[in-house]
């Protein structure tokens, strides 16, 4: 995220960038990349309208608010330092046709929204929930985490979105996000956790099937405990107490792997980011 730190005009001043080579960035009010490149003479590149992007860019600028961020990187380094910028943060229109209008949403976002509004869907098996937002925790101050209960028969909606041949930006998305739950290495094996990753959201997907059932079956009053709120514009439905969770059957097995370790479950994890747990409700 070192981008943010560098010097930028708004996409109405282009004129004052610097005549000098380097690596520009166009990002949104929203911090969302939408291009990332490179010029021999940053000014030169921008000036007048002479920019391939233009005018897809401009369409959208009182609406999104652009910015040209810039750096300073002599000739020799640019399309090295370019690509490398490409790589880590995945900008909307790089590698894509040149169109007249932009995307309403970055592909990303629209992905995570495409898979919430499935997951809110009933079914015959959860009628009620099919999934629930257990709520959020910031990891180390940056990344704001989302956990989301989803059951098992969900799981391959998301091994497919990783899968998208035609979407490089989601399957980078996709990630696997290991931790302990505070217990020793020496005695357990660490639990990977499918995450979806964009700007600086994380949402981490829990596969607990039978929590779910008990959410629906065993409350007393389910409304009490479940309410309807949006996320990104999607109604979800999420937990209004984190105190459910306690609630929530224990482990009945544990289960060993070849080295003798115990192999965390979802629900340790759970039970793991309890206290740091805060509920959008």
């Amino acid at each position: 995220m070192d981008w943010l730190n560098w010097s930028n005009v708004t996409f109405q001043q282009r004129q004052y960038l610097p005549s000098c080579s380097g690596i520009y960035i166009v990002a949104d009010a929203d911090k969302n990349i939408w291009y990332v490149g490179q010029a021999i003479n940053i000014k030169s590149r921008w000036a007048g309208k002479s920019h391939h992007r233009y005018p897809q860019l401009i369409r959208s600028n009182k609406k999104r608010q652009f910015k040209i961020y810039w750096k300073q990187v002599p000739p020799s380094l640019l399309t090295q330092t370019e690509r490398q910028y490409i790589q880590e943060l995945q900008p909307e229109l790089n590698h894509t046709k040149v169109k007249k209008y932009l995307p309403q949403k970055p592909q990303v976002e629209r992905e995570i929204k495409r898979l919430l509004k499935i997951l809110n869907k009933p079914t015959y098996m959860f009628p009620l929930t099919r999934s629930v937002v257990a709520g959020t925790y910031q990891d180390n101050g940056e990344i704001q985490s989302i956990i989301v209960i989803i059951n098992h028969y969900d799981i391959d909606l998301l091994y497919e979105s990783m899968r998208k041949k035609r979407s490089p930006k989601i399957r980078n998305a996709w990630g696997w996000y290991r931790s302990y739950c505070s217990k020793n290495g020496q005695y357990y094996q660490s639990i990977s956790i499918p995450c979806y990753s964009f700007f600086n959201y994380r949402f981490e997907f829990l596969q607990l099937p039978e929590s779910l059932i008990y959410l629906e079956t065993y409350l007393d009053t389910y409304e009490n405990y479940i309410g309807v709120t949006k996320l990104f514009d999607v109604e979800v439905r999420t937990l209004k107490y984190k105190n459910v969770i306690s609630q929530l059957p224990s482990n009945q097995y544990v289960y060993t792997n070849s080295n003798g370790k115990k192999r965390l479950q979802n629900l340790d994890y759970l039970k793991y980011r309890y206290r740091s747990l805060r509920c959008f409700y």
